[in-house]
């Protein structure tokens, strides 16, 4: 009885020891493939975090890229704006400069031109053959209302001082009635005076060429000096070609007595001629009195 007890005892253990050993199996095996599963996913989580990171990553870069983008323009709009800046500023500075010089050289005039018209002995009418130049003076006054003309009317030594004076001043007169009536030039741009009779040069002999020469109005075109500086620059940035040299400047007035004979143009048929000058007054411009003129 005893034998059989024991002998069923040590079934029993054995049974159970078997159990006991399929249960730790099974447990093991449940416990590797939670071990694998947890492993796997772990694997996939971090994988997901990785691709995570690199699209944040990928989207960082992309955005830095597209603001470094947006700087650089608004880097480039600001030196444009800078360079446009610094011109209109630079354009201002020109302008003011300009404005200034005009200003201190509104009084200032350059001599242009000098022309002369030649009359016969003791005679005021215009001689038709020096009507052409005076419609070109005209023509400057005319597109250029700041330009004047200064007038200087001149007589031989023929006649007394008094009635040579009378003389050069009513040439002159003749020469801006023209001017006035023909082409309606304003009388502020016209100033004549006379010179009276010219006196010879020391050693000159009096001579029929040299009493022709001093029969004449002296034509002097002036502009101002800011305008015609204007001129030049307009002239040099609208053709690349040198403008056109201007005749070179005259003698004062004061430095005309002895002026030679030019030479080098044929005067009038009337100036030639050289008739005894007559003791008349001519009955023109009796209108504008000599003190309009500045004659004393």
């Amino acid at each position: 009885m005893t034998r059989r007890l024991a002998s069923f005892i040590l079934c029993g253990g054995m049974a159970m020891l078997g159990v006991a050993c399929a249960t730790k199996d099974f447990v093991q095996e449940r416990v590797s493939k939670s071990e694998s599963k947890f492993a796997h996913q772990m694997t996939a989580t971090q994988a997901h975090l990785t691709y995570l990171e690199e699209t944040k990553l990928r989207v960082a870069d992309q955005r830095l890229k597209g603001l470094d983008t947006q700087v650089s323009k608004v880097g480039t709009l600001a030196a444009d704006a800078k360079a446009r800046a610094d011109s209109a500023a630079a354009s201002t500075q020109d302008s003011e400069a300009r404005l200034a010089q005009r200003i201190a050289s509104r009084n200032k005039y350059r001599l242009l031109d000098t022309k002369s018209v030649y009359f016969g002995s003791g005679q005021t009418e215009l001689p038709s053959q020096d009507i052409s130049e005076l419609d070109e003076v005209a023509q400057v006054l005319a597109t250029n209302p700041d330009a004047i003309l200064e007038l200087h009317g001149f007589a031989d030594s023929q006649g007394s001082n008094r009635y040579n004076r009378d003389l050069g001043r009513e040439r002159a007169e003749a020469v801006m009635r023209y001017l006035m009536q023909r082409h309606g030039i304003e009388l502020r741009q016209l100033h004549g005076i006379t010179m009276g009779k010219m006196a010879l040069a020391a050693g000159e002999t009096p001579s029929a060429e040299a009493s022709a020469s001093a029969r004449r109005v002296d034509v002097r075109l002036f502009a101002p000096e800011s305008s015609w500086e204007d001129a030049q620059a307009q002239g040099e940035q609208t053709t690349p070609e040198p403008a056109a040299s201007t005749i070179p400047a005259a003698a004062a007035p004061a430095a005309v007595v002895g002026l030679p004979y030019q030479g080098g143009r044929s005067l009038p048929r009337a100036a030639r001629e050289d008739p005894p000058a007559r003791g008349r007054l001519p009955e023109l411009l009796r209108s504008i009195t000599p003190k309009d003129l500045g004659a004393e």
